[in-house]
């Protein structure tokens, strides 16, 4: 079950599973003044966990927009982020970064293939900009990924199915199926401890996207075809869905290794390479034939008493490669008058990350023939922390640190004679840049009284833009240089006033900066950028909290009320104020949100082995202030559901047999800032509820069976793009 620790804790204690010590570096875990969800190993084991962001499924208020299993861009959106929000958020394993904050959007999910579910020991999900330990990022959720180190000798295997069975009303229905492997090794041999971790998807997804044709044509050339769906768009406008689009195949291969050494008594060490690769076809399909029962691709269609155009590269396929690389070191120490620190550095190299698309659709387009490559090689980001703690006296808790980070991108699309290769002509168009970020921060924690506790903080950040550039086939323009320097102070006050009972108001600013997507990516017209704005301002936070806890003999129960004034939000949108318009990133004068969340979370309720833990939450998204687009005024952000509401129970009958059941739900959302999508279709965002389950048997004293299921129901439902339908699992384990 989630579980909730309001108190400070040692975190080594607090997350230690025998025989395996789960890592959780000093960055203030139990100390950080917010809302916070712990999910431990054992609770994870109970659920279907295909990925390491399936270990927010169920947390509070919180969704990831996992389209598929593997699908490499499951972006979270909490209290204040919607899922095309992706800077607002940070995801870390162990200290080190796993956040792409070179953009902001569908594109800028968490690295979650960096960390195979195998490897977990713990997770922390924190809630809001609280803590001066942590950018201006943390706006959103921070989650913490505590992976394990073994204490002796150990070793696992797995073998896993997936099948989905996937319905819509377009033609593309089926079943897609899938499978993985992994596997880890490890021992602790006197001073050194080290695990190595392997891990092997390949999956077949369910359509992401639809072809859609064009109203009108010439009449007397139409091809009369069956097996159109005359739709229309989330807005009401009628539109023909007539092919499938990004029917993903992907095959995934993650190893890591992690080696930790104490180097004295006081100070340890540990070392962590990753290796991430994926390749994935993204194949289309035809749902539409010709008199003759041949599948159509282009031309002028006559479908449903009208004339069609179907775009020449509308079911043109796709295929991605990525070959992605992690190193990280940290140092910890601690002192004999209580003391700790830690130093953690890490680096994530993007070694190759290459698009490739073809002009052609099927039949020809899939074989080769003329296309483009885009390459984000050798982008990606650097971080250094310097953190140190300790008491001064018997009523404070200091925190101070330094932070440094460095954020390149590099894009460029060229023409190439075969698609499937490289790209071996002309240049079409690159941007790229540098963001680079240093802060300092002072965190204080004062027991002041017997039942009081005051913690007051502050970050101070320099940040600074510089080497972007846009390119075309013709010409290179650069932007110019930017630095500024912006405080974010923190404050909280904790009172238990009385036995179990704990009230908690907390305060933050966050400053979020743009990122290099957002700043330099635009076009060029007359040797001139536009569609973009390098002067963008950075997104300014003032969070509030208010919290009532309530612990149990059995469990917790806690209500949060919460409000963020987000001051210049950046969003992409279309500028009505002038002629003609301009669509791009651009600030948002000012958006409020505000809800109110309860959870409660039980063991062993009413009878040994089951547990209970539920949660609703309702939110109140609001874009006050939008000069630029003033349709927005008052209306609904986007993907920001009015309501979140999870339930679930684990039950085990005996040693051998446990079994879950658990509800996922989620209330109206929007895709457009003017909330003008109405319909329930592709391209709209859905409300939902779903069902999910799984049933696991230890037959024999190393292995372990279950079988499990998501979207029981097989509700169909959009984020944009459909979410998979009924997908059943089954595995079997090993483990020495």
């Amino acid at each position: 079950m989630l579980s909730y620790s309001a108190q400070a804790a040692d975190p080594q204690q607090s997350t230690t599973l025998a025989p395996i010590a789960v890592h959780a570096s000093d960055m203030g875990v139990m100390d950080a003044q917010s809302v916070q969800v712990h999910v431990t190993r054992e609770t994870l084991q109970k659920h279907n966990i295909t990925d390491s962001s399936d270990a927010l499924k169920y947390a509070p208020n919180v969704q990831v927009r996992k389209r598929y299993i593997g699908d490499p861009n499951a972006v979270i959106s909490g209290r204040n982020a919607g899922t095309l929000q992706s800077a607002r958020s940070l995801v870390y394993a162990d200290g080190l970064l796993l956040s792409n904050l070179m953009t902001n959007g569908w594109d800028g999910a968490p690295r979650w293939g960096m960390v195979a579910p195998e490897e977990i020991g713990a997770v922390d999900v924190l809630y809001g900009p609280y803590s001066a330990l942590y950018p201006g990022n943390s706006l959103g959720t921070t989650v913490l990924i505590h992976t394990r180190l073994p204490d002796r000798l150990m070793a696992s295997a797995s073998m896993s199915f997936m099948s989905q069975d996937f319905g819509d009303r377009y033609g593309s229905s089926g079943h897609y199926n899938g499978h993985n492997l992994s596997a880890a090794l490890g021992n602790k041999q006197g001073r050194w401890s080290w695990l190595l971790s392997v891990n092997k998807l390949d999956n077949h997804g369910q359509p992401m996207q639809y072809a859609t044709a064009k109203a009108g044509g010439n009449a007397a050339k139409a091809t009369p075809v069956d097996g159109a769906t005359l739709d229309r768009n989330p807005n009401g406008s009628p539109r023909l869905i007539y092919g499938a689009n990004t029917i993903e195949h992907t095959e995934q291969t993650q190893a890591k290794l992690k080696v930790g050494v104490d180097l004295s008594d006081n100070v340890s060490a540990q070392f962590t390479l990753g290796w991430w690769r994926n390749h994935a076809e993204d194949r289309t399909r035809s749902l539409i034939r010709n008199a003759n029962g041949q599948p159509v691709y282009s031309g002028v269609i006559s479908a449903n008493g009208q004339t069609w155009t179907l775009p020449a590269s509308g079911l043109a396929p796709t295929s991605s490669f990525d070959t992605h690389v992690l190193y990280g070191a940290e140092l910890n120490g601690h002192f004999d008058n209580g003391w700790r620190w830690t130093a953690v550095a890490s680096k994530y190299d993007f070694q190759r990350s290459q698009q490739h698309t073809a002009n052609l659709p099927p039949p020809n387009g899939p074989l080769g023939g003329p296309g483009t490559v885009g390459d984000m090689g050798d982008s990606g980001w650097q971080t250094l922390d310097l953190r140190s703690s300790g008491p001064l006296g018997e009523q404070q808790q200091l925190y101070v640190g330094a932070h440094g980070d460095r954020y390149v991108l590099d894009s460029q699309v060229r023409t190439a004679s075969d698609w499937r290769s490289q790209g071996d002509g002309v240049p079409l168009s690159a941007f790229g840049g540098r963001t680079q970020t240093r802060a300092i921060y002072l965190q204080d924690v004062w027991s002041f009284a017997p039942a009081w506790a005051f913690t007051a903080g502050g970050r101070w950040e320099q940040w600074r833009a510089y080497r972007g550039l846009r390119a075309n086939g013709n010409a290179l323009v650069s932007y110019p240089s930017r630095k500024r320097n912006d405080f974010s102070p923190k404050a909280a006050l904790n009172w238990d006033f009385a036995e179990d009972w704990q009230l908690r108001l907390a305060s933050g600013k966050a400053v979020r900066y743009p990122t290099v997507n957002e700043l330099f990516q635009g076009s060029i017209s007359g040797n001139a950028i536009i569609n973009s704005d390098p002067n963008l301002r950075p997104e300014r936070d003032w969070s509030t909290d208010l919290t009532l806890i309530r612990h149990l003999a059995n469990g917790h129960w806690r209500v949060s009320l919460f409000q963020d004034r987000i001051a210049d939000s950046l969003y992409s949108q279309t500028d009505i104020t002038v002629t003609p318009t301009v669509t791009s990133v651009q600030n948002v004068g000012l958006v409020r949100l505000r809800g109110i969340e309860a959870e409660i979370a039980l063991k062993d309720v009413w009878t040994a082995g089951l547990d209970l833990s539920a949660s609703v939450a309702v939110n109140d998204a609001k874009t006050l202030q939008d000069r630029q687009y003033p349709n927005a005024n008052g209306k609904v952000f986007p993907r920001i559901p009015r309501y979140r509401a999870t339930a679930v129970a684990d039950y085990r009958f005996n040693p051998a047999w446990d079994a879950s059941l658990a509800v996922r739900s989620s209330g109206r959302q929007y895709n457009s800032l003017d909330n003008s999508d109405y319909i329930n279709t592709y391209g709209a965002v859905s409300r939902y509820t779903v069902a999910d389950a799984k049933l696991r048997w230890k037959f024999a004293s190393q292995w372990t069976a279950s079988l499990g299921v998501d979207n029981l129901t097989n509700t169909h439902y959009w984020v944009y793009h459909p979410y998979a339908g009924r997908t059943w699992f089954g595995e079997v384990r090993w483990d020495l």
